[in-house]
């Protein structure tokens, strides 16, 4: 008798990690033991090149500078410009140095077929890896290094809208502390909230199981223990190793049980009004769950893992407030936000970002997301 294969199951998965976690003492002795060839593309950005340039580690790989094509976050046009670049060489090793931005563009280049940015969210089905992945991260927030997920915006759409498959996922995550030591604090505080969303939609998403919750829970600890350090500083906290560590636990958790409400409601907010992406997720995060403490929905995973806390916020209050002090809110009214364009955002992510909002840890209508724009007024 034939014995049936897992793929022709209905297993119910709990848990996976695709790809390698790795971690280095920095850049240079890192690039060295990767051994860079010609067939080798690193791609990164302006705040980078010279770091890169002065390990003199390159070989004769080619060095692409994002920032050359496009700033702030991936658009349809310039992405498709470096996916010409990247596709016009038989390039073998796609080594992405680089925040969530250039870690997601470096995604759709592995696949080096030709196809623009439109084609491969259409051609979802015919696309195949061709490419190895090797991901650096240098802010502590995205969690891309770890997860199968591409962003990018469509300005014909006005909204972002996201690719997730395997084959974007990255084969290698390499830690490296020194590429976080130059990051200005703006950009540390930003990206820390944004990991601390990815790890509290991650715990209260209907797909968490306890596998999740396990690095969930010990994402949120480290990233509160690391704010908690520099409040009222406005500097770098001492173990930065450790937020990288915790933005990637982040970055597993949400891999398998998903981003959900406040990223959903974040992207027509980084679309219209020009935030970047950490700040637009922050901009939605407290009213978020105010929201559903109203609702009755039960927060009490993340209210324990905040009591758990020997120092520190102590209560969903208490961390709205931790975060204020950490850096402000930005402000809906200075943002020229009013509820008429909160309905129509309400409807727009209701429509385009199904694939995030089934991971709330309850049933949304566009009226309720009207309602969430409209409280944070």
């Amino acid at each position: 008798m034939r014995m049936r294969s897992l793929h022709e199951t209905a297993l119910h998965r709990l848990f996976r990690i695709k790809g390698e976690i790795y971690q280095e003492p920095d850049l240079k002795a890192c690039l060295k033991k990767l051994k860079l060839q010609e067939t080798d593309l690193v791609i990164t950005s302006n705040s980078q090149m010279k770091k890169i340039e002065e390990t003199n580690a390159l070989g004769k790989a080619v060095l692409l500078n994002m920032d050359a094509y496009g700033t702030k976050e991936p658009k349809e046009e310039w992405v498709d410009e470096i996916l010409k670049e990247a596709n016009a060489y038989p390039y073998e090793r796609i080594i992405a140095i680089g925040g969530g931005a250039v870690i997601d563009v470096s995604k759709l280049c592995v696949f080096g077929d030709g196809r623009t940015v439109q084609e491969l969210y259409n051609d979802k089905e015919k696309l195949r890896k061709t490419r190895e992945l090797i991901a650096m991260p240098t802010t502590c927030g995205t969690g891309s290094e770890i997860t199968n997920v591409s962003v990018v915006e469509f300005p014909s759409l006005h909204s972002k809208l996201g690719l997730q498959m395997d084959a974007l996922f990255p084969d290698k995550a390499i830690l490296i502390e020194e590429l976080l030591l130059s990051l200005p604090y703006k950009t540390f505080a930003l990206t820390s909230i944004d990991a601390l969303a990815h790890a509290i939609e991650a715990l209260l998403s209907p797909k968490a199981n306890p596998y999740t919750d396990m690095y969930a829970k010990s994402a949120i600890l480290g990233i509160l223990e690391n704010l908690q350090e520099v409040k009222g500083t406005q500097k770098l906290p001492q173990a930065l190793q450790k937020s990288l560590i915790c933005a990637n636990m982040a970055g597993i958790a949400f891999s398998i049980a998903g981003c959900a409400t406040m990223h959903a409601l974040s992207f027509p907010l980084g679309t219209n009004c020009q935030l970047a992406h950490g700040e637009a997720v922050y901009a939605v995060f407290a009213q978020t769950l105010r929201y559903y403490e109203k609702k009755h929905i039960p927060l009490c995973k993340l209210e324990n893992v905040l009591k758990s806390l020997p120092e520190g916020p102590s209560s969903i209050l208490g961390l709205q407030e931790l975060l204020s002090e950490i850096y402000p809110c930005p402000d809906f009214k200075a943002l020229g936000i009013h509820e008429g364009i909160c309905d129509t955002w309400a409807v727009s992510v209701y429509e385009k970002q199904q694939r995030l909002l089934v991971n709330s840890p309850c049933v949304l209508s566009s009226g309720d997301l009207a309602a969430i724009y409209k409280s944070c007024i």
